[in-house]
């Protein structure tokens, strides 16, 4: 188990491997730490908490063991997809929302601040709260016609958006 901000703000922190004994990622687990460019979430992982990966501005690769029944980052995608709900937990900057997925879970991008820009597929429905806040360097965004619910704050702190588009 990983606790709630077990390694928060640990801006030195520039890799990690979770060891397969954990199956718990808890809530802005890694929160915060800037220095962190990859992760690897491993199989034994069926339990994460919300935000676990905030602020981590450098995070540029996420990656979820194959065999994982619970996760995926599918075709990748540089994201946490709970493959049950097809809900994407946590991004980072060079995430690709894969088609398929219908809801980006709150604050999966919250904190990373360099997302430039993200494509959202017309199969999400939902998108939950706080999902791009603070993403400060997010310019414009397209939201698809098939989104019925947006979630509060989703945009705020985002100094730099200049365009929404809602289909």
């Amino acid at each position: 188990t990983i606790e709630f901000s077990a390694f928060s703000d640990c801006t030195g922190l520039t890799s990690i491997e979770i060891p397969s004994s954990v199956t718990y990622i808890g809530d802005y687990a890694f929160s915060g730490c800037t220095g962190l460019t990859s992760i690897e979430i491993p199989d034994s992982v069926t339990l994460m908490g919300s935000s676990p990966f905030s602020g981590c501005t450098g995070l540029t690769s996420i990656v979820v063991d194959e065999n994982n029944t619970v996760y995926d980052s599918r075709n990748g995608c540089n994201a946490i997809i709970e493959t049950a709900t097809n809900t994407l937990i946590s991004g980072c900057q060079n995430t690709i929302i894969p088609n398929g997925v219908v809801t980006i879970a709150t604050s999966a991008f919250r904190g990373h601040s360099k997302l430039k820009n993200i494509e959202i597929p017309s199969s999400v429905t939902s998108i939950a709260n706080n999902v791009f806040l603070y993403c400060s360097s997010l310019t414009s965004i397209e939201i698809p016609s098939s989104v019925t619910s947006i979630g509060g704050s989703v945009f705020s702190y985002c100094t730099s958006l200049a365009n929404i588009t809602v289909s």
